[in-house]
């Protein structure tokens, strides 16, 4: 019925392809010219951000100059990525202080999200952050609003609202054809023991 893909590929094509499009939709914006490159910073860098600093060192148009964790051993594997052409930090709001960064890419724990959007709107940096948002709903409203008010780019890592494959499961159980569902259970592979903090038990 759906064309079979392998769940790790799909993650990757359309993260490239979402993060691609956001970081460079902020370049343009700034007209940059042909051999200008947009300075990002990575803020979180486990294994959803050291996923995509390696997406983004694959985009000609972007230099990664900084790399930011408040865990050590991140910091350092996301700092070996770059080849020591980044800068570490331990302290985000450090990278919002500097100048040069045009954009930042957030894929720290989630309760963070909502507070590093604002402030580096505030801070003139375009934002590409992962999903959820924001754990409240107004946090979601407060960054909308400073995102407008800023003028800022800021997208959200939910990629997966846009495929196929998820889209036809939607329409799948809105069909009916599946019953009432009234139990639904999740996990995410890449959440297991060594790199995830674990799932819920069967």
């Amino acid at each position: 019925m759906f064309e079979e893909m392998n769940r790790r590929e799909f993650m990757q094509k359309t993260a490239l392809a979402t993060a691609a499009a956001s970081l460079t939709s902020a370049s343009y914006s700034r007209i940059f010219g042909a051999n200008d490159k947009l300075n990002i910073a990575i803020i979180g860098c486990g294994r959803m951000g050291r996923f995509n600093l390696g997406v983004q060192q694959k985009i000609r148009q972007v230099n990664v100059a900084a790399v930011c964790d408040v865990y050590e051993p991140n910091l350092q594997q996301a700092l070996k990525m770059t080849g020591g052409k980044a800068t570490g930090y331990r302290d985000f709001r450090k990278i919002l202080e500097r100048q040069d960064i045009d954009a930042v890419l957030i894929a720290t724990p989630d309760h963070w999200h909502a507070l590093m959007t604002t402030l580096a709107c505030e801070a003139n940096k375009d934002v590409f952050v992962e999903k959820p948002a924001s754990v409240t709903i107004s946090e979601g409203r407060r960054m909308v609003q400073v995102a407008r008010r800023t003028g800022r780019i800021v997208q959200v890592g939910t990629m997966q609202r846009s495929s196929p494959v998820f889209q036809n499961a939607v329409k799948i159980v809105q069909s009916g054809a599946l019953g009432d569902i009234s139990f639904v259970r999740t996990w995410i592979m890449g959440n297991e023991y060594p790199d995830g903090i674990g799932n819920p038990p069967d």
